[in-house]
């Protein structure tokens, strides 16, 4: 059995779908990617077991073949020839021969039918959301998620649907990013799922490629089902139940301090050079509507100074200064508030003026 496919053809959907491939496997079979071509479609489907992606692309022909080849070594093998090259495959029944202008490799194959899918999805609720706002909502909280924590309903991202809202929350136990947008379904009750840390890494690529200005996302008790364009990704959900996170949002706003978010990050990335590796620690101490960041390590010891508005208390507080800057990247406003908390132990929330659309917490640290 005999096929000919171009790299052009070939190398898109093989790269939407490679990453969900590892390095090692529990079954060999899990390094492949299945590819099929039916109805002048061809097709690309990888899987680990928890993921499943597939990738499809219109193509020239009637054929229909199905074979397994290793995903690794065919984008290595492809993905530096011509566009225009045209890469014929040799199918035989444990052997697959890839010939390309002059160049000829083999490479193992398994019985494509053996190739595992994750079960059909049935029962599923159904939302609508702008794929714009829903790519900017995953980039904008998905940093704080957790990774490798022990407790595995932090290693990934919280979604929590109502009638007319979609709301995304990420905490690694010390800082917690929450966004929201708006949902087109009306949905009778609330449901909520948490989506594992690889699987919000996928759809971020998927959301990036995609043309389409919606999305529906299928949500059922054990899966997330996504469609976009030409490409799938379903993924098992993390059984646990999320933090109540709020709890750990500041119910006391009288120390609310308006910052300009430039000079802020400005400061902390200059004060960032002398911070302790091991603490990451940045202390700031806020008098006379003046902010006085201070780091200190073994080379070294950096002071900035920026100004404040309407906050005349004087304050000192200890935060991670890695966690600050990636929130003040995050944000657009020119300007921040910055609730900080008047005792220890509390949260401090970092938000634009006038805008809830996303929040930022981080816990205060000690140094």
């Amino acid at each position: 059995m005999n096929t000919q496919l171009t790299v052009k053809e070939l190398l898109e959907p093989l790269q939407t779908v490679i990453g969900v491939v590892e390095k090692k496997q529990t079954l060999p079979i899990l390094s492949h990617v299945l590819i099929q071509l039916k109805d002048n479609l061809l097709t690309l489907t990888t899987t680990d077991m928890e993921i499943e992606i597939r990738a499809s692309h219109p193509i020239q022909t009637q054929e229909e073949i199905a074979f397994t080849i290793y995903a690794k070594d065919l984008i290595d093998i492809i993905r530096k020839l011509p566009e225009k090259t045209i890469i014929e495959f040799i199918i035989e029944e444990s052997k697959i021969y890839i010939k390309t202008n002059k160049n000829s490799f083999e490479l193992n194959t398994f019985n494509h039918q053996d190739f595992p899918f994750l079960p059909k999805i049935e029962n599923t609720d159904i939302i609508k959301v702008n794929r714009q706002q829903l790519k900017e909502l995953i980039e904008n909280t998905s940093f704080s998620m957790g990774n490798q924590d022990i407790r595995a309903y932090l290693n990934g991202l919280y979604f929590e649907v109502d009638q007319n809202k979609v709301t995304v929350v990420a905490t690694d136990g010390h800082r917690l990013s929450i966004g929201e947008i708006q949902q087109l379904n009306s949905l009778s009750d609330k449901k909520t799922v948490i989506l594992p840390r690889k699987a919000v890494l996928e759809l971020t690529k998927i959301l990036n490629k995609s043309e389409h200005n919606e999305v529906d996302i299928h949500l059922s008790n054990n899966y997330f089902y996504l469609v976009s364009d030409d490409t799938t990704i379903i993924s098992r959900l993390i059984d646990g139940n999320f933090p109540n996170y709020s709890q750990v949002l500041p119910t006391d706003f009288e120390n609310t301090i308006v910052i300009d978010r430039l000079e802020f990050l400005n400061s902390l990335q200059q004060a960032s050079i002398f911070v302790e590796e091991r603490t990451k620690g940045v202390k700031l101490v806020f008098k006379n509507s003046q902010l006085n960041i201070f780091s200190h390590s073994e080379r070294g010891q950096a002071k900035t100074q920026i100004s404040t508005k309407n906050f005349d208390k004087e304050i000192e507080i200890a935060f991670n200064i890695h966690y600050l800057i990636s929130i003040l990247e995050k944000l657009q406003t020119n300007e921040i508030n910055m609730v900080v908390p008047g005792g220890e132990n509390q949260s401090c929330m970092l938000s634009s003026p006038d805008d809830e659309t996303y929040q930022y917490v981080v816990m205060p640290m000690r140094i």
